[in-house]
């Protein structure tokens, strides 16, 4: 599963790099394939995490998905959650990084 992970982010990252007129010719805009490898990486690194966390993520995306009348009326911004969504997917690694090693 990861060696298949790992060849849809080389092939998307490549497709990324060729120039926009053999996209074109494919009916492939870059926009969407830049996307796609910020989803797959995000997804990559939120599904070998535990399940809490697969859950507050899905739930916080839904979150930052209502509409920003809903939102300010329990005082959010929809800003602060991608900031959060973000920092429960990077924060582990980085304290690994940096603090778990002795």
């Amino acid at each position: 599963m990861k060696m298949a992970l790992l060849a849809l982010i080389v092939f998307m990252t490549i497709g990324v790099m060729l120039s926009s007129n053999l996209l074109a010719q494919f009916g492939i805009d870059r926009d969407y394939l830049l996307i796609g490898l910020g989803a797959v990486v995000i997804t990559g690194l939120v599904a070998f995490r535990g399940l809490a966390l697969i859950v507050l993520v899905f739930l916080l995306t839904l979150a930052i998905n209502l509409p920003e009348e809903f939102l300010t009326q329990y005082h959010l911004d929809q800003d602060m959650l991608i900031v959060a969504v973000i920092l429960m997917v990077v924060f582990p690694l980085i304290y690994r990084e940096f603090a778990g090693k002795k």
